[in-house]
């Protein structure tokens, strides 16, 4: 349905074209309930258009104005009864069709409605409100293809309307047509700027395609003109953290979070910009305040038994772990964290076990086999451990830790050669990993390189030169060349 000024100026036309002498003695009260209307004030523009038609009794304009003034006042059974006096008296009236027709969406009467609007484009074809009304109620019922038909003859008709364009963006969306959408909406958007609904529309579809950017600029202008919305302002904060401006996105955040208490995104979204800022308390804070809305969030658990690790509170991670576990048992980053929760909180036990059970439970996971690998390493199984580092490594090769303890385990097997190979590994993914580096020395000087072995001593050294095993290891060589040459 179109707005209050938009069915003023269509009735008001119409009038227009009958001429004021048409209204007798009543031009005064008339033009008070016209200024009323205009303002809003539906239900005192009812009264008066009452009191004009007094005057004029069966004045089919004056019962229009009636009828209209009535249904934007919610009354719509008054709005029905005399807009269809109307059309009794005077069938060929296309704005009280189309009006009717509004009456009739309102009450849900949705065939009756589809009737009226066809009469009012069977009256005048070039009708663009009735077209833009019909291709809202065929949007409304999901027929897509006539309502899309109806949009675009809407804006053949009157195409430097704003409202045709940013529906027509609407439908296009329900529809899964976003980028069509995001055209009309664009469109809309020039023709009326800084419209805060058009602009925050715009915002969510830039941010379904990933233009993040795009969405940034958008919900500004949304946020500019509408501070309080909240939905804006939880879009441009999470637009601006898939941009890494993780500071940037606290404030709207924020703001999001205290303009709708209840929003659990908001706050859930807060807490990650809080903690990729590093500031863990606020960001404990932020995410317990998110699980008082939804207590069982597996991923907000998981996030605030990570807060808790990073926070030095590995025993108190556990219990949200535990229940993050249990919400999502296919969340395999909880399992993983709640593994390093019970490593960190020393019960070794129950690391294992949980270790064991995320590297069986998800095969593709590089994290679970990296940290059982980890766990038979500290137990001293380097068998079971070389294992797991190579499936880690299998799945993701950059893991310059697991390069590094697969080359400790080779060197402990005296196969220098494939030693040699992680350990080099593990310094071009870290260049600064100055213990790969001194092992990768080790590996070497195994091998009777001594001299590409005292490089790799001298490089850890440039690294860390606080490393007392590449400082022994290149004293140690230097001493024997000298003893060599003595």
């Amino acid at each position: 349905m179109r707005s209050a000024r938009r069915i003023v100026c269509l009735l008001f036309a119409a009038l227009l074209c009958i001429g004021v002498a048409a209204w007798g003695d009543a031009p005064t009260v008339f033009d008070q309930g016209v200024a009323a209307y205009a303002k809003g004030d539906f239900k005192a523009a009812k009264d008066l258009f009452l009191k004009a038609l007094e005057e004029q009794p069966g004045h089919m304009l004056i019962m229009c104005w009636v009828g209209s003034a009535s249904l934007q006042a919610g009354e719509l059974a008054d709005a029905e009864k005399y807009l269809t006096e109307v059309l009794a008296k005077k069938s060929d009236y296309p704005e009280a069709h189309n009006n009717l027709g509004n009456v009739y969406l309102a009450q849900g009467k949705l065939d009756l409605a589809e009737q009226s609007y066809q009469k009012a484009i069977a009256q005048e074809s070039d009708y663009a409100d009735a077209r833009y009304n019909l291709a809202n109620l065929y949007a409304k019922q999901k027929q897509w293809d006539a309502a899309f038909n109806e949009f675009n003859r809407a804006i053949g008709l009157a195409p430097n309307d704003a409202d045709i364009h940013r529906n027509f963006g609407h439908a296009l969306w329900q529809a899964g047509q976003l980028d069509k959408a995001i055209r009309e909406y664009e469109a809309a958007n020039k023709l009326q700027p800084k419209d805060p609904e058009v602009l925050n529309a715009l915002g969510v579809l830039y941010l379904n395609s990933g233009d993040n950017a795009a969405a940034v600029r958008a919900y500004e202008q949304a946020v500019e003109g509408e501070p309080n919305m909240a939905e804006a302002q939880l879009g441009l904060g999470i637009a601006l953290y898939n941009l890494g401006k993780f500071a940037d996105a606290v404030q709207p955040l924020a703001a999001a979070s205290t303009l709708e208490e209840s929003s659990f995104a908001a706050k859930y979204n807060l807490g990650l910009a809080f903690a990729a800022t590093g500031d863990l308390e606020a960001a404990e804070k932020t995410y317990r305040g998110a699980l008082m809305l939804q207590p069982e969030h597996a991923k907000c658990l998981n996030n605030l038994g990570w807060v808790l690790q990073q926070s030095g509170q590995p025993d108190s991670a556990i219990e949200p772990l535990q229940k993050a576990v249990e919400a999502d048992p296919k969340l395999d980053m909880a399992h993983v964290n709640l593994a390093l929760a019970y490593e960190q909180a020393g019960d070794n036990e129950a690391a294992r076990k949980q270790w064991e059970n995320t590297a069986a439970r998800f095969p593709q996971n590089a994290d679970g086999h990296f940290g059982l690998a980890n766990s038979y390493y500290a137990g001293g199984e380097n068998d079971k451990a070389l294992q797991e580092y190579l499936r880690a490594l299998a799945i993701e090769e950059k893991n310059p830790e697991a390069h590094n303890n697969v080359g400790l385990i080779y060197l402990q097997q005296s196969n220098f050669v494939e030693a040699a190979v992680h350990f080099r590994t593990a310094l071009e993914q870290n260049p600064g990993f100055a213990n790969a580096a001194n092992n990768q020395g080790v590996a070497l000087e195994r091998q009777d390189k001594v001299e590409e072995a005292k490089e790799m001593y001298r490089k850890a050294l440039s690294i860390d030169p606080d490393c007392e095993s590449a400082k022994k290891n290149l004293q140690r060589l230097e001493s024997a060349a000298e003893t060599a040459t003595g």
